[in-house]
């Protein structure tokens, strides 16, 4: 039996110190190693707890008290280079420590383009 796969996702753990800042640099390529053009994308992170309830979603296109999500020159329009750098502040490490999950979520205006990039632990570790 063949199998289609259309499941780009990867999945990667993160681990943070609680109450400290964290940036996580991410370059998004085709699995040939091209940057991903994420002209006109929304980015989301998005933190789940153990339910799957968000925690708490850091989005491109809106300042958050959580955090950002820019391209490579600090723009929250992102670009055709394919690099994302994501900035979480205090108050989204200020949780309880342990094990949580995320999703690096990516959406095309419009919506015709709805890919989950990342996902995997999200782990808190105590201060």
């Amino acid at each position: 039996m063949a199998t289609i796969n259309t499941d780009i996702a990867q999945k990667i753990d993160i681990v943070v110190r609680e109450n400290n800042t964290a940036t996580i640099n991410l370059d998004i390529a085709s699995e040939s190693g091209i940057p991903y053009n994420l002209t006109g994308y929304t980015c989301s992170f998005e933190v789940h707890d153990a339910d799957g309830v968000i925690v708490y979603k850091i989005v491109n296109a809106v300042t958050s008290d959580f955090g950002s999500i820019v391209d490579g020159n600090g723009s929250s329009a992102l670009s055709s280079d394919g690099k994302l750098i994501i900035s979480l502040t205090t108050t989204a490490t200020n949780r309880n420590p342990g094990s949580y999950k995320y999703k690096l979520k990516l959406l095309s205006n419009g919506g015709t383009d709805n890919r989950t990039w990342m996902y995997g632990k999200f782990k808190i570790n105590n201060d």
